[in-house]
């Protein structure tokens, strides 16, 4: 969730115009920006010197490219303009931990029961309700912890696969969720997507997901998104595609 208040904002300016910015949060750079007509000037190593002072100062070891409280983006993008931003950092002692994916999948193009993947038995899919709400952090801690804050302040809809009474998936959902989109297309987006450790291997979690995009579809998203995800082949089988790649960095100070 970004808190973008809680913040530290540096700037860099040339007779009052801002021409770069850092945004910092408490153990990250959130993002680093440098007007096109002032790059390669040592504007964004001086930024990026001032964020890392910052948070040396504050006590931080490891400082990590967004990722976190801040996290208006994640990571650094491969495929900004067609320049791999990340060099950058590496040259400046970053170092990469892993590679992530925004993906899109179109929903005219899109048929759940023409999906040759697993239809798990005795599996049932629903919206979350307002009682569901105990048993699904139950069931996010079991899956990941770091994701029990996101959906106990999770103001989106929740998309359920549940065995009897009990929940076997979980994801949010939004039809109202796209970003880093360039028209006026209706965006959904889905994320969190996770399957509680006892009902892997039976295809739920992607049939789940397929679901949730076929219920975007019928509310009249043209597209769907996911947003920093590693799983590209795994959604891949569903008919998305990669839109953008990010570094995720970090360095050690």
């Amino acid at each position: 969730m970004t808190d973008i208040d809680s913040a530290t904002v540096f700037e860099e300016r040339e007779k009052d115009k801002l021409i770069g910015f850092a945004i910092v949060g408490k153990q990250n750079i959130s993002v680093i920006a440098v007007d096109k007509s002032h790059r390669r000037k040592g504007v964004g190593e001086r930024l990026l010197k001032l964020s890392e002072e910052h948070l040396i100062n504050s006590g931080i070891r490891k400082i990590a490219l967004g990722t976190g409280t801040n996290d208006i983006f994640q990571g650094v993008p491969m495929d900004n303009g067609g320049t791999d931003v990340s060099d950058f950092f590496v040259k400046r002692g970053y170092r990469e931990s892993h590679i992530t994916y925004n993906m899109d999948v179109d929903t005219a193009d899109f048929d759940y029961n023409a999906l040759p993947i697993p239809k798990p038995k005795n599996i049932t899919y629903r919206l979350a309700e307002r009682s569901d709400f105990d048993g699904l952090l139950k069931a996010v801690e079991q899956v990941l912890p770091e994701w029990v804050p996101l959906f106990r302040e999770c103001d989106d809809e929740v998309f359920l696969a549940t065995s009897d009474s009990e929940i076997a998936g979980f994801l949010m959902l939004s039809e109202q969720g796209g970003i880093f989109t360039k028209n006026a297309e209706k965006h959904g987006c889905i994320g969190c997507v996770g399957t509680v450790p006892k009902y892997r291997k039976q295809g739920i979690g992607l049939d789940m997901t397929a679901r949730a995009v076929q219920l975007l579809k019928e509310r009249g998203c043209d597209k769907v998104q996911l947003l920093y995800l590693v799983l590209d082949k795994w959604y891949g089988r569903l008919g998305f595609y990669v839109t953008a790649t990010q570094r995720m960095c970090e360095k050690e100070v």
